[in-house]
Formats: structure tokens, sequence, C-alpha cells
């Protein structure tokens, strides 16, 4: 019997419980799905973790994987814990390099990946680190090195092991043992590999059910689309995921996420800000479109969507109004079915802030976004907003089990078992991370109220000091830049300047709706539409109105300068999660930033002649 409480347990309890019914399904070339049962799934890691031992791996040994979301990415990764390994997961966007570093901080031995690309990777890295030894390809891609070897034959190894021995590791896992080895993205620094632990993980499990426990008593169905790389992925396909006993549907390109939102129809769903603000972008989109009654009918809908629920928010009663199931016929259901939303019980959004405006549109479309807050160290996640008590502008409540508090210096401070038990092989980090009372240091300024709803400020590190020593946290006013019409990301600037400014990226999806609220037309592109000086006048003046309006006077936004282009993890500019990579967009685009200080410059000049 596998230790209760881990990952590898819950997956026994459902093989045997209810082995025949579907587990995980990935995507067949012909639109269909290819299905594993809960039975198989278990039979099928067992195998990969003979297979491992096979190959010489011991307790403890990182092993490392990379790939897009599949069967068999998470096959391997139980398969590794089911041999007592460490699973290691790696971005696919990594350098050589990159994946070198991480390879030896882990001590890798061995290796598994999905494509050429990566195996290519992996074969350079070889050649100067004979640590890794083997590398294991989900796919047979003709490789003739003799250290690789395809996932079918390493089952095929694995089979020449006695089930006792794979179970004699099984039995001998701690709760305390590392199952997980995550690495931070490494935008300030080199990454480091966190360590979750089974208990850990297990506070995750515990405290999906507590928060949402109706996920337990119905068909469950998630959509695995960020990197399996990422806490909060391993958080919704694994830690939750496997607890309530969901239907995991693997979508291997975050490009394609709304084909397969529409083929899974998920009960549960979570998305980084920036993929709910690209289905706002493309859904303001088509309303700006729609003229006549199907316009004034859209509009009705949405006003009397978003005042129910903000009427249930406030008073924790149901609101089932004619008025709204009208609302919800006509209009709110069809939207959703487009979608593929219309069965979903629990949205959820992570792993960066987003903008009231976003989680106020989607309310009105009868998609309330539970925000969630964690980290890395935090074993994905450590807060959420309690269901049917959505308070937006906050992070929700803590999970239960974590503690929080707000440091003197107005830092959020969090305590609990999901906390990670460190770095790995970097100790003088470890004990950066937490103070003499076990608690963790997140890095983001905030505050809790009375009712216990967390809200963040901004980022410790993040903070802009003006020439004039008033300490900005950007986020806040990039939020409300975001809900500019036609802008999808901002990136507020000015350290150590007398004003703040911004640069401005638009949204291709989002340019009909620009078109229609500024009055612009002839927008084809974003590269178009940047070069109108219409289209920054429209900005400049929305700006006023819905940032700098809102915010103290050194917090304002004095200038603005409209990006010809887009963000993108191809282009460096975003992590793969979507977040913006300020270190990269200050180096990058510092002839665009120095543009908005001009005029100071060369008021400097004149300055230093006259003297």
């Amino acid at each position: 019997m596998t230790l209760q409480g881990t990952m590898l347990a819950t997956i026994e309890r459902w093989a045997k419980s209810a082995g025949t019914e579907p587990a995980i399904h990935d995507g067949n070339p012909d639109g269909t799905w290819a299905t594993t049962t809960w039975a198989d799934y278990w039979t099928e890691l067992r195998r990969v973790g003979k297979g491992l031992m096979a190959l010489g791996l011991e307790p403890g040994d990182c092993v490392a994987i990379v790939g897009a979301n599949r069967r068999d990415w998470v096959i391997c990764q139980h398969g590794i814990n089911a041999a007592q390994g460490v699973p290691a997961p790696l971005y696919t966007t990594l350098l050589p390099e990159q994946m070198a570093y991480i390879i030896g901080n882990a001590q890798a031995k061995i290796a598994i990946c999905d494509d050429q690309t990566q195996l290519d990777k992996y074969l350079s890295i070889a050649e100067g680190d004979r640590t890794l030894a083997h590398i294991v390809t989900m796919d047979d891609l003709g490789s003739t090195d003799p250290r690789v070897i395809t996932l079918d034959a390493l089952k095929k190894k694995g089979d020449t092991i006695a089930d006792a021995d794979l179970d004699a590791r099984l039995d001998a896992v701690q709760m305390d043992d590392t199952a997980l080895l995550i690495y931070t993205s490494g935008t300030t620094g080199l990454p480091k590999g966190a360590m979750l632990t089974h208990r850990s993980i297990q506070l995750i499990s515990d405290a999906v059910i507590k928060v949402f426990p109706f996920l337990l008593k119905t068909e469950t169905r998630g959509l695995s689309y960020l990197p399996l790389c990422h806490a909060a992925e391993q958080g919704m396909t694994n830690f939750a995921g496997l607890t309530v006993k969901a239907q995991v549907f693997f979508c291997p390109d975050l490009t394609k996420v709304k084909d397969f939102l529409v083929a899974s129809r998920p009960t549960f769903f979570l998305a980084v800000p920036r993929v709910w603000e690209k289905f706002e972008a493309a859904l303001r989109g088509r309303f700006a479109e729609t003229t006549g009654i199907k316009a004034k009918l859209a509009s009705w809908a949405r006003k009397t969507e978003l005042e129910a629920f903000e009427e249930e928010m406030r008073t924790g009663h149901p609101v089932s109004s004619v008025s709204r199931t009208l609302a919800n016929k006509l209009v709110i259901s069809k939207i959703k079915e487009a979608l593929g939303l219309d069965q979903l019980q629990v949205a959820l959004s992570g792993a960066a802030p987003i903008s009231v405006s976003t989680l106020e549109f989607f309310a009105s479309i009868g998609l309330p976004i539970h925000e969630g807050y964690g980290m890395t160290e935090t074993s994905a996640f450590a807060s959420v907003q309690p269901y049917g008590k959505i308070r937006f502008g906050t992070i929700g409540k803590p999970l239960p089990g974590v503690e929080a508090q707000i440091a003197d210096d107005g830092e959020i401070m969090l305590r609990g078992p999901n906390m990670v038990k460190g770095y790995h092989r970097l100790p003088d980090k470890t004990a950066e991370l937490y103070d003499q009372d076990g608690w963790m240091h997140t890095g983001d300024l905030g505050a809790i109220d009375e009712d216990g709803y967390i809200s963040i400020t901004g980022r410790k590190k993040d903070l802009i000091i003006t020439a004039g020593g008033k300490n900005v946290a950007p986020s806040e006013m990039e939020g409300y830049l975001q809900s500019i019409p036609g802008v999808g990301q901002a990136v507020v600037v000015g350290d150590r300047k007398p004003y703040l400014s911004a640069l401005i990226i638009l949204d291709p999806e989002a340019l009909p709706e620009l078109e229609a609220e500024s009055g612009v037309s002839g927008l084809s592109d974003v590269e178009a539409a940047a070069r109108n000086p219409e289209v920054k006048r429209f900005i400049e003046e929305q700006m006023q109105a819905v940032c700098n309006a809102k915010v103290a006077r050194y917090q304002t936004i004095k200038k603005i300068r409209v990006l010809p282009n887009v963000f993108s993890v191809d282009s460096g500019e975003l992590t793969p999660t979507l977040k913006v990579k300020r270190n990269v967009v200050g180096e990058k685009y510092a002839a665009e930033i120095a543009s908005l200080y001009e005029e100071l410059q060369q008021a400097a000049v004149q300055e230093a002649a006259r003297a």
C-alpha cells in the first residue's frame, strides 16, 4: 500500500475503486481523444518506475523531464516518484546552457523528453556533462545514440524488475521527502529548485476539497495547457485534479487552448491573467462589431448579470430574478457555450495580478473568477477567493492550514505545511526565504482586511523610487491602463525620474474594440495602430479617466509610448506563463524608455552648457 496522502496513493485508490473509468486524455490528430483509465494509469506509471530502476535510478535521484503537456508526461512524472526519484521539470523554451545549469544543479543522471528539439539539447549537454547518462524519449525519434532509449523500451526493461522491488520503494516514502523539484523562472537571477514535499502537496489537495467540496460530488474535468513544469499547472492537474478524481484533457499548444476548451468542456479551469485578457479582448471585439438590437440585448444581458452577481456577493443569497433568467437564456448561456465554458463550475486566475475590470467583464457573462495567490515556494497556492464570497481587488483568504501576516515593511508573510522545505543545494538562498519563526518572505506587499481577505499592492523588488523619493508599486497603474480598450499590456517605468511613464502594448484581438471606442478606422494591425497619432491621443485621454483620476499625484502617468509590436515568450519579454519580464523589457526597450524623458535630458544638457 502506497503511503497515504501522496499523489501515488491517490492514483492507486482510484485505480482500485474506479479502474475502468477515464482518467487522462490525449488529443488524436483526427480530433478524437486517446483515453487512459485509472487502472491503466497506475499500471503504466509502475512500469516506468521499474524501468528507471533498471537504468540505475536510486532513491532521491533527480530525473529531468521536458515536453509539451501530454499523457506520457504525467505518467513519467509519477513513475519517477514511484521509483522514489524526484522529477525535475524543465521549460521547453530553455536554451541548452540554461537547461545544463538546472540538470547540473539537480545532478540528474537520467533525462526524459518528447521531441527532437529537446533531445538535441540533452545530447549537447551530455557531451560536456558525463553525469547525464541516459535519455528517454516519449516517442521513437529514430536516434542511434547509445544513451537514448524510447519510453516503450524503458517499460519493457521495467517488466524484468519484480513488483515487490518497486513496492519496497513505495513503502519507504516519507511525507517530508521531496516529491517534486520545480525551478523558478530565473527572472531575478539563476533558477532555484524549490523542493515540494509530499506533505506540502497534501495540504493543497485537502484545501481544495474544503474550499470547493462539490468538486468531489460531480464528474470533474480539467484542461491541462499551462507548462507542467509550473507550480500552478501541477496544482491543478496533479495536486487538486487527482484528489477530486478529475479527468484531465491535455492541450500541447497554448495557442490552441480555445479549441481544446470547446472539445473538453471543463468543469474547473485555471488561466493566468493574460489568457483571461485574451479571451476578453476577443469577446469585446465581437461585441464592438454587433449593432442594433443585438448590441442592445447583449449590453442589457451583461449589465443584468453583473448586477445580480454583485448582489449575490453582497448579500450572500442567490439571485434568480426573471430578468436574470431571461438574460441567461438569450445571451449569457450562448456566450459560455461558444467558449466551451458552459459546464464550468469553478473559474480560477493565478500566477499574476488580474485587473478588476477583467474580473467584472467575466462576471457579466456568468463566469465569476476566483482569483488565487501562490508561488512555487507555497507549492502553487496559498490563498483563494472563497466560493460564493468573491471580493474583487483581493486574492481571497488563506487556504485552510495556511497563516498570513503583514510585516512591518508591508511584506506579506506566509506560514504553513505547504511551504517548500527549501531550495535544492542552495542553503544560503533557503535561509533567506524564512525568518526565525518560520514565516516565508513572499516579496509581495499587501494588506489584510478585517474579514481576512488579502490585497496585494505591489512587489518589493518591482518598486519604482521616483526622483522625489516616492516608492511606487507599478502594478496598480498597469492594471488600470490595461482596462483601456485596445491595450493588451502596460509597463510603467520611471525609476529615479521625476515622473512616471508607460510602455503600451496593443492587443491584436482587441483592435475591433479599439476602433469602435476611439472612432479611428483602418487599424489593420498593431503596427499601424501604434503609429496612428489618434490612437495615442485616445489612450492618453482614457488614461486620465481610468488611471490618473484614481491615484495619488505622484502615481500619475505623464507620458506613454505605444510600441509597434507585441510581447511574446519567443521574443523574450514574457515568461512561459505570460508574465512580463521587467528586466528584459527595460534592457530591450531602453531607447524607447529614454525617449519618454528626452526633455529632461535636453534640459540637463542646456543647464550644463550654461554652467
